[in-house]
């Protein structure tokens, strides 16, 4: 699928890098560059850059970088057409009707021939619930009291108990065998001969998208054997880490708060009590990528996993990847260990009501966690409690609420305000030293080599060939030297190539290179990173002599590599001595930049 290159770029300049980012995680500025914690890797301390004046986004921890663009292919699973759209929308943009490459055309061929097929299995699920065969699982349903209105809301089915009954009916449908496999709603078996149904004597609960589209099914066992629940493996159209239960309904509330919790029953029931704002992770731990997809529909987070232990340490592992998404917290416990949907069922919908409007913020349930820790008839255990309370305070921006906090724990513990204060100071000065500095120190440490006369990168073949393609784009004055020399096919990378090319063109429409602009051309995500990596770290020389050292020394690398494959690839000898006395002219090459 292709747009014009204009119409792509009318977009991106319609999207700041800084104000999309900033809808995803939290960015604090320094200088023209935001720093913070990396969404596509697990990091304490912050390597995630974001340029505001050249529009790209780089981490320095594990390699992710690229525009506007790549960074929502990143996080919203998109190819690079989908992310036009997105971000077009978001600009209101209106834009040209695309044109699908062949490729493009069979990927989506095969989306939608998934997205049918899990329609269909749904319908027979939802029609084996309803004959005699679906009686055990509609007494389950009867049990839990969930009413026959929601029932057909959420497409709750039963897979019977048969081992091929799912597959031969999706193949009297018109699926093939190669199409059911990758449902991953049949296995094929060890020997290899013939397929068996993934579910069978299950209660059903079919995974939609966003979109209300089916894309998986969970299911729940009804007589005993593990495991409890079973989950669709992850597919062309469904991954578990991205998706949240019963979220495209949670949307269409218009509220910004989410009610998050662990199960399909409990979503259910508090949807059923007429709560509609609520979403269950599926039967996976509550993850970056969960995070990522519901910012987009909320702004606020009330986190009711089951009280017991497990799920006191679900939530707590749950905050602070929330927080870090900029939500804002808060948690609710069902009393006597009850979980919300047994809850709902014993004190009624006023009570959870209740329960709800008195949730607590997530800093006071991190505190009484803690407290259950620590025995305060021991000194020293009550400084290590008001020491690691110190640390939860230090990440609250709000200065209110650290004091209001903060006085709380002076009154728990007996020790001074002040001295907390003082501690929580301590922690965050010392975080906000370490901030730049440990981003500045992994850029320097990857990229950096110090040398007597000079700071240039290492005098690598790819290192040599990122720094040339950087001056290029940089300087049209070192642009129009080096071309002289080096043509696209002396670079060694695909991608390298055409850089270099686009250079050219991009120079002789704007007479300038913006660096966000030119990673506008590629479309694969790993190409994008490569482009991006170009720029991640400006080349900096103290003079014109020193920029002249380098480019020779980095032209010559380049080009001797290349004169060296030609050579090994010559079919005659005339080639071979033309070939290696271009090379030994390479020994007088110095490039000057003055006469330039």
């Amino acid at each position: 699928m292709l747009y014009p290159q204009e119409i792509i770029e009318e977009v991106r300049l319609q999207n700041d890098i800084v104000d999309v980012i900033s809808e995803y995680l939290p960015l604090k500025q320094k200088g023209t560059s935001y720093f913070g914690l990396c969404p596509f890797h697990n990091e304490k301390t912050p390597s995630f850059s974001v340029n505001s004046e050249r529009q790209f986004y780089y981490c320095f921890g594990c390699g992710a970088g690229g525009n506007v663009y790549t960074f929502i292919m990143q996080m919203e699973n998109d190819t690079f057409p989908e992310a036009v759209r997105r971000l077009a929308d978001r600009a209101h943009i209106v834009l040209p009707e695309p044109q699908y490459t062949q490729q493009a055309k069979e990927q989506e061929m095969k989306k939608q021939r998934l997205f049918q097929l899990h329609k269909q299995a749904g319908r027979f699920f939802y029609e084996k619930l309803h004959e005699s065969v679906g009686e055990e699982a509609r007494a389950y349903l009867q049990k839990r009291q969930m009413n026959i209105n929601m029932q057909k809301k959420f497409g709750i089915g039963y897979a019977p108990k048969g081992q091929q009954q799912l597959y031969q009916y999706l193949q009297q449908q018109g699926f093939s065998e190669q199409e059911l496999q990758q449902s991953g709603l049949v296995i094929q078996r060890k020997e290899g001969k013939g397929y068996f149904d993934r579910f069978h004597n299950r209660l059903m609960f079919p995974i939609l998208d966003i979109q209300g589209r089916v894309i998986g099914f969970g299911g729940r066992i009804l007589q005993g054997g593990e495991p409890k629940y079973l989950n669709s493996p992850e597919t062309l159209i469904f991954n578990k880490s991205k998706n949240l239960y019963g979220l495209n309904f949670a949307k269409n509330t218009r509220k910004r708060e989410i009610i998050l919790v662990e199960g399909y029953m409990d979503m259910i029931s508090i949807y059923q009590a007429g709560f509609r704002n609520v979403a269950a992770s599926l039967g996976t731990a509550f993850n970056q990528e969960h995070a990522k997809t519901l910012k987009k529909y909320a702004d606020s987070v009330i986190l009711l996993y089951d009280s017991d232990d497990a799920g006191t340490m679900a939530a707590q592992r749950a905050i602070p990847i929330l927080t870090q998404n900029g939500f804002h917290v808060k948690v609710m416990q069902v009393p006597n260990g009850k979980d919300p949907d047994e809850f709902i069922k014993q004190n009624g919908v006023e009570a959870f009501s209740h329960l709800l409007a008195n949730a607590m913020h997530y800093v006071t349930f991190q505190i009484q966690c803690l407290r259950k820790e620590y025995d305060f008839t021991q000194t020293q255990q009550k400084v290590e409690f008001t020491t690691k309370t110190a640390n939860i305070l230090a990440k609250l921006d709000n200065d209110i609420e650290r004091n209001v906090y903060t006085n709380e724990i002076s009154n728990m513990t007996g020790i001074s305000q002040q001295a907390i204060e003082n501690e929580i100071n301590k922690i965050i000065n010392k975080e906000n030293d370490a901030f730049a500095q440990n981003a500045y120190q992994k850029r320097n440490t990857q990229y950096y080599q110090k040398n007597e006369e000079v700071k240039i990168k290492s005098h690598g073949l790819f290192a040599a060939q990122k720094d040339i393609l950087y001056l290029c784009a940089s300087n049209i004055q070192v642009y129009n030297k080096i071309k002289t020399i080096l043509s696209p096919e002396d670079f060694t990378e695909s991608v390298y190539q055409k850089v270099y090319e686009y250079i050219a063109l991009l120079y002789q429409k704007n007479s300038t290179v913006f660096p966000a602009e030119l990673v506008n051309y590629f479309e694969q995500q790993q190409q994008q990173k490569l482009v991006t990596q170009i720029f991640a770290v400006a080349s900096e020389y103290k003079t014109t002599r020193d920029l002249e050292k380098a480019l020779t020394e980095e032209v010559k690398t380049i080009k001797r590599v290349s004169l060296d494959r030609l050579a090994s690839q010559a079919e005659d000898i005339e080639q071979i001595k033309k070939l290696v006395t271009e090379k030994g002219k390479l020994d007088g090459l110095y490039i000057t930049l003055a006469d330039g």
